[in-house]
């Protein structure tokens, strides 16, 4: 799409995981993310159980699109459970470049009555199975509106209900969503445990490991639909 003036509008591909159950806003805030008449959206839904594989087939779409030599100047993810406010991509691009980042996520609370987001601190003794914290509402309403690490003295480990990032193909090719799972044994607790390293705090040590400028946001109104 072109502007009137001639030259090319922002072209956006917008990605939407899901596993069936599509909640009413989550589908008007995915056809009502852009008011703006110069946007280029590509839209794609992708449904599976297996969720960073989901994450990575819409990945690829938008490697694809580029190396088949269409451009792609975002790229944005929103998930079947999270309801976001008309025109958010268009909040949330302004807000990324206004920063200077290359990655900008929404902060959204975890579906329950605790207050926890699944915004979370890397620790710097470089343990992936645990982060440093995760961060409450309470504490996201005490930072800046938008912050970094910077702004609190660690790597954020960022959500990926909804997100939007700069897409450009020379580290976009380097990045993939994987989930990591192990069995240790806990000599404090005298047991078995389970541990985790979820795709979207593996996906934010990346970006970190590649040097990208990392942000988080509540700029954006949103409700996390879910029992």
């Amino acid at each position: 799409m072109t502007t009137s003036n001639g030259t090319r509008g922002r072209r956006v591909f917008l990605g939407m995981p899901g596993y069936g159950e599509l909640t009413a806003g989550a589908a008007r805030g995915f056809w009502r993310a852009t008011q703006r008449a110069d946007a280029d959206v590509y839209y794609q839904y992708n449904e599976g159980s297996l969720l960073a594989a989901n994450f990575n087939v819409l990945w690829c779409a938008a490697l694809n699109l580029v190396h088949r030599g269409q451009s792609v100047d975002y790229f944005a993810m929103q998930h079947a459970d999270v309801e976001p406010q008309d025109w958010w991509l268009d909040t949330l691009i302004e807000e990324l470049e206004a920063r200077d980042l290359d990655i900008l996520g929404v902060v959204v609370p975890i579906k329950d009555s605790h207050g926890l987001t699944s915004i979370a601190l890397d620790r710097p003794d470089g343990d992936t199975w645990r982060p440093l914290c995760r961060l409450t509402m309470s504490e996201v309403f005490r930072l800046p509106e938008t912050f970094t690490s910077e702004d609190i003295g660690h790597p954020l480990l960022l959500n990926t209900g909804l997100w939007v990032c700069r897409f450009d193909p020379a580290w976009a090719a380097k990045l993939k969503f994987t989930i990591n799972d192990r069995i240790a044994f806990d000599k404090n607790r005298d047991q078995y445990i389970a541990q985790c390293e979820p795709e979207d705090w593996y996906f934010s040590r990346l970006c970190h490991e590649l040097g990208l400028k990392v942000g988080a946001t509540r700029k954006i109104k949103l409700t996390h639909r879910g029992s």
